[in-house]
């Protein structure tokens, strides 16, 4: 039995999954070969590539992240918390008879707030990270050739 939820914000209509463990395997099988679809796309070339330049990505971001604060002259604070909304529910439960109650469902709310931050410090370690990615465009230039060798392009 699919349960009905009628949620009255915005005339708009939610059915949430089936909460019964019988529908669960075949759910399992629907969600999972999308993915094992989209995971064969990716060639061994393309996922040994993308693997040697991994940290070297994550070090670029991250240099971006704190020029911009320091360009900003503040940090911004990224927090989620969760918000308990109600809405009227429709024959919820086993055995129901399509009365009308209160369902409780929680919901993930980010906010950005602005923070101040030592720049001082900031700069240093914006140096830092300059530093580590000269070392990791090395260390990825060479991955990168080891990656052409081992799977060559196909022509």
């Amino acid at each position: 039995m699919i349960q009905d939820v009628l949620t009255f914000a915005g005339n708009k209509c939610h059915v949430p999954l089936p909460s019964q463990p019988e529908y669960y395997p075949a759910m399992k099988r629907i969600l999972i070969a999308p993915l094992l679809l989209l995971a064969a796309c990716a060639s061994p070339r393309d996922a040994c590539l993308q693997d040697a330049t991994k940290d070297l990505r994550i070090v670029q971001a991250l240099i971006a992240d704190t020029q911009a604060t320091i360009d900003r002259g503040y940090a911004i604070q990224t927090e989620t918390r969760t918000v308990i909304y109600t809405n009227f529910c429709v024959g919820t439960g086993l055995g129901s008879d399509g009365r009308f109650s209160f369902c409780n469902y929680p919901q993930p709310v980010t906010t950005k707030k602005p923070v101040a931050v030592d720049l001082d410090a900031e700069r240093r370690k914006l140096r830092s990270l300059k530093a580590k990615e000269t070392e990791l465009r090395r260390e990825s230039l060479l991955a990168q050739q080891r990656c052409e060798l081992k799977f060559p392009a196909k022509s």
